[in-house]
């Protein structure tokens, strides 16, 4: 009954995005990628995203729940 639990969590989480919409802009400035091979089987990577959030209006609060 797994498979039914994960579709009623997906379309919950669907129907609350569409009625409480993510309220900040993202954008990404910069993504970078490092990677180093000690040795033949291992395989270090470091992954750094730069982003910036801007919030659509700054006067109204982002937590819509009922008091």
């Amino acid at each position: 009954m797994n498979w039914f639990e994960s579709i009623c969590r997906n379309m919950g989480l669907m129907i609350h995005n569409v009625v409480h919409p993510d309220r900040t802009t993202r954008q990404t400035l910069r993504c970078d990628q490092q990677e180093q091979k000690p040795s033949p089987t291992v395989t270090l990577r470091r992954t750094t995203i730069e982003e910036i959030e801007i919030p659509c209006n700054p006067d109204q609060p982002t937590d819509q729940s009922p008091s």
